[in-house]
This record gives structure tokens, sequence and C-alpha cells, in this order.
């Protein structure tokens, strides 16, 4: 999924699953490519060595909604390296924007192309899981340096919105956090190789601004100081709050 119309984003009850979300909840992705070993998404915050080494770590207060900040961090490092991505701390500040971290958030039903094009339902057609993102649904057309794993999918080509952790669905499932973060950095790293050759001499915080921001209005970026300047600016204010917390050396991306 290459990006995503600008939206506004309806929420599914926050509700905790605490322990009965058990080991499934990160699948066996880990920081060091093991097993993730916490329980649930309050203890990623009360063991914060379960996926060491983590720069991303803030150890900051559970949000409003009771979720640690940190419970993403594990697939965020891997999946930023495999998609060749620059910053990972990005990533974590759109997750905050997108979803507070909610595993099961939905918005904008009905989204996109995929409906009328693969007959998916208006739910399978929407904003999806912690990044807000769904699976690709056509991967025929991609600009060079763009892939598609086609994860998120069920056999018969819908999509897997499998809630449950312990249901065999759920390790493909797109609302299963490892799967979403992937799609979604996945999606990112496509809108900077499209805007690569779109745009060509750009800074690389620029590509990245570019890149976060038609993830959120497809065509929002018009330049290579011309893009989508609300989002970046609400992405780049919990980016700072995580860097600074965090430790992490923060670009000086620039939103307006």
């Amino acid at each position: 999924m290459l990006s995503r119309n600008a939206r506004a984003l309806s929420r599914l009850g926050y509700t905790m699953l605490a322990a009965t979300l058990g080991a499934g909840l990160l699948g066996s992705t880990g920081c060091k490519g093991g097993p993730v070993p916490t329980a649930a998404f309050d203890a990623a915050a009360a063991n914060p060595g379960s996926c060491d080494p983590d720069p991303l770590r803030t150890n900051l207060a559970p949000l409003w909604n009771g979720l640690s900040v940190d419970i993403d961090d594990c697939p965020i490092i891997e999946l930023t390296a495999k998609y060749h991505e620059p910053d990972a701390m990005i990533f974590k500040a759109i997750i905050y924007v997108e979803s507070r971290f909610q595993y099961d958030a939905v918005g904008c039903t009905g989204n996109g192309p995929c409906c009328p094009a693969r007959g998916w339902t208006a739910s399978e057609c929407a904003c999806l899981g912690a990044m807000q993102t769904g699976p690709w649904c056509d991967s025929s057309n991609l600009p060079a340096g763009c892939s598609a794993s086609g994860i998120g999918l069920l056999p018969n080509g819908h999509v897997d919105m499998e809630t449950n952790p312990n249901a065999a669905n759920w390790a493909n499932s797109v609302f299963n956090p490892v799967v979403n973060v992937e799609l979604g950095i996945a999606g990112i790293a496509c809108n900077r190789a499209q805007a690569k050759a779109q745009l060509p001499g750009c800074a690389e915080d620029q590509y990245t601004m570019m890149a976060i921001g038609n993830f959120n209005s497809y065509g929002s970026t018009k330049s290579c100081t011309v893009y989508n300047f609300a989002y970046d600016t609400a992405v780049v204010d919990a980016y700072k709050t995580y860097s600074t917390a965090a430790g992490w050396p923060a670009h000086p991306y620039v939103t307006q």
C-alpha cells in the first residue's frame, strides 16, 4: 500500500488485553532476531530489557490509554533496517500520531482502490492497526525500489483481520503489530523511492518528510520543500519528544 488519503480516524475501544495477549503479541520479532518474551503491552515497559539493545526506548510513563510508547520498538528497529530506512524513531512517532499504539485501531473505512478492484469489503479497505495501513492490493505497477510481501492477506486474497492473538490467523493478521509495522514501513520506503524518482536531488531528510506526508495524503508532496506540513509537523513533534527521552540522535527535519 503506497499511501492513504487524508482522513479523520475513528477508533475501536481502547481495550487492554494485558495478560491474555501472551507472547504472541509481537510474534517472533525481537531486536536481536529472537522471540520477544514480554507477556503483554504493559509488560514491555515493566521489562525494559526484553529486546536489548533498544536505542528507541524512552521509559516514559504510559499513555492515557494505558499503553507504553515502547511496545513496538523491536519490530520498528528490525523493519527499519530491512527496508533501508534512515530513521527508526520517525516510525515510533507515526504510530503515536496514527493510533496511540493501539493495535486494533480502525479508521477511514472504504478508503482506497482495493474495494472495487479486488472485491474487498469497506472494513477491509480501511486504515487499520497501529500504523493505520493495510495490505498491498496491487503490486503490478510499483516504482523501482518498492517491494510488496503479500503479508496481511488470507489465502483467498482477502485481508486477514483477526484480532485474537490466540487464533491461528493472528500471525499474519493486519492487526498483529509486527505485520502492521512492516506494512507501514514498507509503504513509506516505497513512497521514498517514488519521491526520489519524481524529484531527484533533494536531501534525505526532505525525502523522509515527503514519504511520510504521502503516507497520510498521497500526492501532497510537491517539491523538495513543499509537502504535507500539517501531518509532518504532528509526527515531528512526537519525534522530538521521543528522541529527547531516548537520547536518540534526532534529524533536523523541517516541517514548514
